[in-house]
This record gives C-alpha cells, structure tokens and sequence, in this order.
C-alpha cells in the first residue's frame, strides 16, 4: 500500500474573522494543501515553532503584528531555525512599507500581493511557489478568467462563464455540472480579441459546494466542470498561447511588484 503523499504546509495571518483569508485557507486545503489561519504576531510565532514539521509558506498581512515592526518580525523569524526553510507571501490593502522590497531576498519573501486583485490570483500564486504535491505546474498554469462560453453537449447549446484557463483545458461556471467524461464542444471568443477558438473538450473534474458554503468563497471558486482539451487547431493553440503568455506576465511575471 503506498505512503500517503505529505501535503505542504501553509500558515495564512489576516484580520480575525476575514472572510477573504478564511475563503483562501478552505480554497487551499481543497486544492491539496495543509493550510492553517491566525491573526497575531504570538500565535503565528506559536504555530511555525510547534508544527511538526516545518511549516513551508507564510502568507501574511502584517497589519496583523501590532505590538512590533512588522519587518522586525519577520527578521526575528528568519533567525529561528524552524523558518529557515520558510517562504514568505506579503499581502496587504495598503501601500508597501518600502523597506521590505529591499530585505525581500533576505527575508525568504517570494511574493507582494495587493488584496483589491482577485483572490483566484492569490491561491495560483501560492501554488506557483510551493505546488501541492511537488509537482511543477508552470507548464500548465491556470490564469482567472470571464467570458462567455458556448458548451455544446448532446446537441444542446448552451452559454456558460469561464472562470479559469490553461493551455490545457479550462472551468466552466455551471451550478449543474456534468459528469466527469462527458464529451463537450466548446467555442469562446478571448478578451481582446474577436477571432473564435473552437476546441473538443471532456469533463475531468467536478466541483460543487454543500448549502452552507460562504458567498465570497462560492462567487471566488464557483461550482462547475473542470474540461480538458482534447482537440484544437495549431492556429487555435497559437491565439491560446499568446493569450496566456501574456496573463502569466501580469499575474506571475511581476509578481514583486504586485502590491504597488
């Protein structure tokens, strides 16, 4: 029988009761991560020194540590040896505190992100740094997205939202989704451009949510079809490239300066 695969370890520190961290740390622990919440300097600290195995990425608003310099904070974590290997996100609704870009390198900090962008951004950053299972996802980056989609099943056509995009495969918005295997036509017209891309696509993955399920978390990963592609033309593939490349660049690519 095999082992089970570790699962790595995400500590998140927000305001108490945000709903926005508490809609990151579920999103998290559904996409196959050991992700855990606080909101203050002594119970961060507590939590990164008394896991039992170090804790891998801290995704933290230093407005949380009141009682000391947020940046002092972070060097005092940095000395202790449970953080050595400790990546760092720094999200924040304000104005960068323009001492971290410069310790950034120092500090293990991999990552700046303004909390007004998307939090479907967010967890893709985060996956980007550390990816569930080890596995390297840059090949096959997800990019959050909106348009319009014509789902074509048994002869029935229907428009549905996309909300997320791959070179191979995309999310579809559906609170009836269809079962994995089923085979779908698929037709979209990207952002900023007029030309149609058409693709055969099959239902791989379902998500769907209990009643209680909170509305920023629904309306941020809603219900649906994850689909594969499984056929699309060379010149289709090429406008989904071009289209890709250039998201990557705007969420991945200047990632250090996201929170300007």
């Amino acid at each position: 029988m095999a082992l089970e695969q570790i699962k790595l370890k995400i500590l998140v520190v927000d305001q108490p009761g945000s709903n926005y961290a508490r809609a990151l740390v579920d999103s998290l622990n559904d996409g196959g991560f050991n992700a855990d919440f606080c909101s203050d300097s002594e119970t961060t600290y507590r939590k990164l020194k008394n896991s039992v195995r170090p804790i891998d990425l801290l995704v933290i608003d230093l407005a949380c540590i009141q009682d000391t310099d947020g940046l002092a904070f972070l060097r005092v974590l940095k000395e202790q040896e449970f953080c050595q290997s400790l990546k760092t996100i720094i999200t924040t609704n304000s104005i960068l505190d323009p001492r971290l870009s410069s310790a950034q390198h120092e500090l293990g900090i991999y990552a700046f992100f303004n909390k007004a962008r998307s939090l479907e951004e967010l967890f893709y950053i985060v996956a980007d740094i550390v990816p569930p299972g080890g596995q390297d996802l840059r090949k096959s980056r997800r990019v959050p997205v909106r348009f319009l989609v014509n789902y074509l099943v048994d002869g029935k056509t229907q428009f549905y939202y996309a909300s997320n995009l791959s070179h191979g495969g995309i999310f579809i918005r559906k609170s009836h989704a269809d079962p994995v295997g089923t085979k779908v036509q698929l037709s979209f017209d990207l952002p900023g451009d007029s030309r149609t891309l058409e693709a055969a696509a099959k239902v791989v993955r379902v998500l769907q949510y209990p009643v209680s399920v909170s509305s920023l978390r629904y309306e941020t990963f809603p219900p649906g079809n994850g689909l594969m592609f499984t056929e699309m033309s060379e010149h289709h593939r090429s406008l989904l490239k071009e289209f890709l490349a250039r998201e990557e660049a705007r969420i991945f690519g200047s990632r250090s300066q996201s929170a300007e």
